[in-house]
């Protein structure tokens, strides 16, 4: 997830020394308020001597720098012609607005476009997990400054594409993840997806069977996917900088924002009482952090310590009632065999964004509440929303079962193992004591 950080940043260029490395990829720094920001950078011999090159910024993933990156670019960027620019984010652990972008991310292509032939409307962003998200967003805020965005293993949470409204001009954008990736799960990309396609944006989504989270050992592959998407998009015009004034957040909130990235940063690590703690000092610095309610109520679920998370669930919806809160308060309910309210709040998680996932929640609790033909018409629904959607074939082949339609439901669970094989632990007690009952 990603968290808005608002406070203004002024930005200063000062020259710093220049550290040349192996390969030909130079370390270098530019002065933001002060502070010393580092990047690195790469020049191929082919974009020295031909017509203006483009420029492919490579915002690196969580606890890594912008080298990490640069380098496993080299070889296509020596083959291609592209210039490549690996800023390091402020703190290694995340990136945030404003403080690493636009503004600050602005100054620095500025900055090489000052010294190097770069055609201006040829800049492009990929990202790999943190540095994904923010891709994304600079996506939205600077759509007509970046001609495209391609990603690695990255989504955005809901209030994060509420920004999509700020988009002058609908970026292309390339995602690729793993079909067995742990930190976006699919789920959560498709989601992405769907709400940046649903408000204009040409989006497309490869995933890859198998692969999980690791970008390393993939990189040719995923980079040359990346750049046969990047490399044909170009800026009707000569771009255009979008300055924003980031106003309206005090230190308290800032301090807030700085310990929800802590909790998700814990939370996706697994431990969830790191998480708790943390997103409990985002709310005491600023007690209208929804997303950290939404979080901590998530951490709690996991644990299984209902009653806080009922109250976070809650409390973030009054604060601001998106689909995933109404949601996850409707998995409370539901486990504590509350059918009725389950119903209400998936309902209303389903007028706010229709998902697979939460029709075939409801449609869990439908039958779960004796009322079968009312859970089909929801899991058909999750089924046509996404075919891959594994529980919805389950649910659907459990409630088959019931009605004695065995062959209806033995399609029904071969789908869903073939998609998701986890789903035997829970599903195969359930068909058996069923089968036992006929």
């Amino acid at each position: 997830m990603v968290y808005l950080r608002i406070i203004f940043y002024a930005i200063l260029i000062a020259a710093a020394p220049l550290t040349i490395l192996a390969q030909g990829i130079t370390k270098d720094s530019l002065l933001v308020e002060g502070k010393k920001r580092t990047y690195f950078l790469y020049v191929p011999a082919s974009a020295k001597t031909s017509a203006p090159a483009p420029l492919l910024v490579l915002l690196h993933g969580s606890n890594r720098d912008g080298l990490s990156l640069v380098e496993k670019w080299k070889r296509l960027a020596d083959a291609e012609g592209v210039i490549l620019l690996g800023p390091n984010s402020a703190d290694a652990s995340i990136w945030s607005v404003p403080r690493d972008g636009p503004m600050a991310l602005h100054e620095l292509v500025e900055a090489i476009k000052s010294k190097y032939p770069i055609n201006p409307r040829r800049v492009y962003l990929f990202g790999h997990s943190g540095g994904a998200g923010f891709a994304l967003l600079m996506s939205l805020y600077e759509s007509e400054y970046f001609a495209a965005a391609a990603i690695h293993a990255g989504a955005l949470d809901s209030r994060s594409l509420e920004l999509a409204s700020l988009a002058k001009r609908k970026t292309p954008i390339y995602i690729q993840v793993g079909t067995v990736d742990l930190f976006f799960p699919l789920p959560d990309v498709r989601r992405t997806r769907d709400a940046l396609v649903a408000t204009g944006f040409p989006v497309q989504l490869t995933e890859i069977p198998g692969h999980d989270h690791w970008y390393y050992d993939l990189a040719p592959k995923i980079n040359e996917a990346a750049w046969q998407f990047l490399k044909d998009k170009e800026l009707a015009a000569d771009p255009h900088f979008e300055e924003y004034s980031f106003k309206g957040q005090n230190r308290s909130s800032d301090a807030a924002a700085e310990q929800y990235n802590k909790g998700v940063k814990l939370q996706q690590s697994g431990d969830l009482a790191g998480a708790i703690a943390a997103y409990t000092r985002a709310i005491k610095s600023d007690p209208n952090t929804a997303d950290a309610y939404n979080n901590r109520g998530v951490a709690y679920l996991a644990l299984k310590d209902y009653a806080p998370a009922l109250a976070d669930f809650s409390r973030s919806i009054e604060l601001n009632p998106t689909s995933d809160a109404y949601n996850n308060r409707g998995n409370i309910y539901f486990s504590q065999k509350q059918f009725k309210e389950a119903i209400s709040d998936f309902g209303e998680s389903l007028k706010l964004k229709e998902s697979a996932e939460a029709y075939t929640n409801q449609g869990t609790a439908y039958e779960e509440s004796g009322e079968d033909t009312l859970g089909l018409a929801d899991l058909d629904q999750a089924i046509r929303l996404d075919e891959k959607f594994a529980r919805a074939y389950a649910v659907r082949g459990v409630i088959s079962l019931k009605r004695s339609q065995d062959a209806a439901a033995q399609r029904d669970f071969d789908k869903a193992f073939q998609l998701d094989p986890a789903l035997h632990g829970e599903f195969d007690p359930i068909i058996k004591q069923l089968r036992v009952k006929q």
